[in-house]
């Protein structure tokens, strides 16, 4: 049996984003846009173990995308989002040729601005993931998580969350394509003081094209695509301007320091989009195995 190398335990910290950015305080973000290249090349085969990441990303949000999908002027609010994991990859007797791994996720928030100050730790995440190989250079698998609403106050989702996805990684020579299709339910927002609400649902996609110029060096090209529905205010009714969507473009940089030790930069735009602030943030990914 075989140990996974750094770019197997990458995949396991995405799912945050998929909670946290859709926060009242954090308005900003398309589901998963944190993963990187190779993120589910993942092996078969391989003897447990653990791991811990750290991923991040700053966002100014500068403009917004107002109902009629023009860019117009934002809060000016400036967003540091980390994320702390621990995961434990393991396989099944019963099924050698699967591979599964569990995880619990953590995230620190802090948003700025002036007159406002809000940060804390993020609602936890946990869940489950497993992936088959149909040929040696890709991966087919599918994931699933929960959110659990126990953050800190000024940040918390303040619902129950879920969220599944149907991911893939295929090597064609130097060129890696790496992607997901995915879906998210929240329960009903209760909230001191205001009326309850049912969050819309979302539906995203992510992908990741790269080309290994050096052993050690990849750029790529990402792009990125949500849409959620509209809300519904329990007494209100519709909530105004809750459907949304978003598409953003950007490109980066992985360079493998090494076989366990990788680092990843990026930087996205937000292109088009509706009732959402634009995208405008760095991403900077830091993995380690043994």
């Amino acid at each position: 049996m075989k140990k996974l190398n750094q770019s197997a335990v990458a995949f396991s910290a995405i799912i945050a984003t998929a909670f946290i950015c859709s926060t009242t305080a954090i308005a900003s973000g398309i589901p998963l846009n944190v993963i990187g290249p190779h993120e589910y090349a993942l092996p078969v085969n391989f003897e447990p173990f653990n791991a811990v990441a750290q991923y991040s990303y700053v966002q100014t949000d500068n403009k917004l995308f107002d109902s009629a999908g023009k860019k117009v002027d934002g809060p000016e609010t400036f967003t540091t989002v980390g994320f702390t994991k621990y995961v434990h990859f393991f396989a099944l007797k019963t099924l050698p040729d699967v591979g599964l791994a569990w995880e619990v996720l953590l995230p620190e928030i802090s948003v700025q601005k002036a007159g406002l100050s809000a940060s804390g730790f993020g609602d936890p995440l946990t869940g489950m993931a497993a992936w088959i190989k149909p040929s040696k250079n890709s991966t087919v698998g599918l994931q699933s998580f929960l959110s659990i609403p126990v953050g800190s106050d000024a940040v918390s989702d303040k619902t129950w969350g879920s969220l599944t996805t149907i991911f893939g990684d295929l090597q064609l020579g130097d060129v890696n394509i790496d992607g997901q299709t995915g879906y998210i339910h929240k329960s009903t927002r209760h909230q001191t003081g205001a009326n309850d609400v049912d969050p819309g649902d979302t539906f995203h996609a992510n992908m990741r094209v790269a080309y290994r110029v050096h052993q050690y060096l990849e750029p790529f090209i990402a792009a990125d695509y949500q849409t959620t529905g509209r809300s519904s205010d329990k007494v209100a009714g519709t909530v105004s301007n809750s459907v949304s969507n978003e598409l953003s473009c950007g490109g980066g940089l992985l360079i493998n320091i090494s076989n366990p030790l990788s680092l990843a930069m990026r930087y996205d735009y937000g292109v088009d989009g509706k009732n959402t602030p634009v995208t405008n943030a760095f991403h900077f990914k830091f993995a380690y195995v043994w």
